[in-house]
């Protein structure tokens, strides 16, 4: 019996009852004992499960989300949980990760980890080992059901070439940044996650998965490549089959991207990807604003942004104060300005997260234009124009200024001012008019042609 127990100490479930039932129709084994041996195999059975379940309770526990190492010969060895609700599977263009559950835009599908390794004197061999998150599954083996172990692998790839990006934290050494199950992502120029820093210590960095619309179970996750890898060395796509509508036909990083592809993918791109393309371009000035809320949101539609009022005002009530910066005409003839709106936390929201734009500015209708300088006043440079505005502007020196209503002014209203009414009188500083337009305010004062 005791080496039956040994046995039965090492085996599944299913096997352990066929191994017990093999025992007890063999020869000598008499009826009247077979009750009894039995209930000592059961219940000395029952113990040792117990202790292995919470062997195996404790080895998850101890788990990183993502933990490496080299092994004598030079070789990384990767191990990463699979998080619920994803999973490793096959797909066209070979592994790719699954929803295996629905996630709601905005929602954190999961948080990811990867590596920080330097790689210069080991070789590319690459070892990733893939766990179940933590806790028990469930397994389907035909009519029966088992419970899978989920303290041991459920998948083992080797690869040749670390499943990895350099990392531009430091450009002069030789760190990548090595990804676990994600690693096996695969791009879309219309991606539905994007991964925002969360943290980043010497040897590892953490991410939030975002959803960026609905995805449901069976969905394949994407992210754009371009979002983390500046020049996509050594795996650049020639020809990118995700099919979407505004398929870029090629994945070569963010570098190799148009200016405007560059502008609209930067809300989700990696920090350091950034302010490499902005070292890269010193003619390329990032100016940047956060927009007073709860006063006020920003509006961006595919042809047009504008201030809406996120609250009531009365007349004569604050809407916000701005702080303009001033910009010589000497850098702003030679400069090209982005610029990176940030709207505040909502501090009613039980998760809040910030709004980050980046919008081209243009020289002319997003700046105001004094005699010798131009002022950028950031998320005002998008307030409409009234003839009949409900705000008007006070400033208080060359940069200072306040916003006020003239009116009673409701949430979702358009904040609007007059563009012929923007001198500085603190300063003595007009107005210089560079755009000529149609206005349709449809105010009854209306000018109809407005030159601002």
């Amino acid at each position: 019996m005791e080496r039956l127990l040994h046995k039965c100490c090492n085996v599944n479930d299913d096997r352990r009852m066929d191994l017990i039932c093999s025992f007890l129709e063999r020869p000598g084994v008499e009826s009247d004992n077979s009750s009894r041996c039995t209930d000592v195999l059961v219940s000395t059975l029952e113990r040792t499960k117990n202790v292995k379940q919470l062997q195996q309770q404790r080895q998850q526990q101890q788990r990183k989300p993502l933990s490496v190492a080299f092994n004598a010969d030079g070789e990384l060895i990767v191990h990463s949980i699979v998080p619920e609700g994803i999973q490793v599977a096959t797909g066209a263009y070979g592994r790719c990760t699954v929803a295996t559950k629905a996630f709601k835009a905005g929602s954190v599908v999961y948080q990811g980890y990867a590596a920080l390794i330097d790689t210069s004197t080991k070789n590319d061999r690459f070892y990733l080992y893939l766990y179940e998150h933590a806790g028990e599954k469930q397994v389907e083996e035909g009519s029966r059901t088992r419970v899978r172990d989920s303290s041991s692998p459920i998948q083992v790839f080797r690869l040749d070439g670390l499943n990895s990006v350099k990392d531009l934290w430091e450009p002069n050494k030789s760190i990548r940044q090595v990804y676990g199950f994600d690693g096996f992502m695969n791009h879309s120029c219309n991606a539905n996650v994007y991964c925002p820093l969360v943290y980043r210590s010497k040897n590892e960095m953490c991410y939030d998965t975002i959803a960026l619309r609905d995805i449901n179970a069976g969905d394949e996750l994407t992210c754009d490549y371009a979002c983390f890898d500046y020049e996509c060395d050594g795996h650049v796509i020639s020809q990118c089959g995700c099919k979407a509508i505004n398929c870029r036909g090629e994945m070569k990083g963010f570098k190799g991207l148009s200016l405007a592809e560059k502008i609209r993918i930067m809300p989700m791109c990696d920090s350091e990807i950034v302010h490499l393309f902005f070292r890269e371009n010193p003619d390329m000035i990032l100016l940047e604003s956060t927009i007073p809320y709860p006063n006020i949101r920003l509006i961006v539609a595919p042809e047009e942004a504008y201030i809406v009022a996120a609250r009531p005002f009365a007349p004569g009530d604050l809407i916000f104060s701005n702080q303009a910066t001033i910009i010589s005409l000497t850098n702003f003839l030679q400069q090209t300005f982005v610029l990176k709106l940030v709207e505040e936390n909502d501090s009613e929201n039980p998760t809040p997260v910030k709004k980050i734009y980046f919008i081209l500015l243009d020289k002319d209708r997003h700046f105001i234009h004094r005699p010798s300088y131009v002022e950028s006043v950031g998320f005002d440079s998008f307030m409409d124009h009234s003839c009949n505005p409900n705000s008007q502007q006070h400033y208080e020196n060359a940069t200072t200024y306040s916003v006020y209503a003239r009116r009673t002014i409701c949430p979702g209203d358009k904040i609007t001012c007059d563009y012929l009414k923007l001198d500085n009188e603190a300063e003595k500083q007009q107005n210089v008019a560079k755009i000529c337009f149609l206005c349709s305010c449809g105010e009854e004062n209306c000018r109809a042609q407005i030159y601002a």
